[in-house]
């Protein structure tokens, strides 16, 4: 099977934050005009991946991403905690 499929279909979903961790009455989301490249952390059940991708959004505790799946290149948007951050000109931690 090809390695793409393979991970596609073996892979777990993602964890990202719910509205009820987002708050959104109380931090109200706003848009970044011009979307910044960032490394942001995010979670299967099993492992943590860092990947490149842009913030688009912001609330004061989280930041909403768009990336590509690694491996299969889908591309996805999800809200991380802001500490899961970071501007893509700081080198990626490992």
């Amino acid at each position: 099977m090809d390695e793409r499929i393979e991970e596609f279909v073996m892979r777990e979903e993602l964890i990202m934050l719910t509205a009820v961790e987002l708050d959104v009455e109380n931090c109200r989301p706003t848009d970044i005009p011009e979307p910044r490249r960032v490394y942001a952390w995010f979670l299967y059940f099993s492992e943590a991946i860092c990947v490149q991708a842009h913030a688009i959004t912001y609330t004061r505790t989280a930041v909403k991403i768009r990336f590509l799946k690694p491996l299969i290149k889908i591309q996805r948007e999800g809200w991380v905690w802001l500490s899961a951050v970071k501007p893509a000109s700081v080198e990626k931690a490992e």
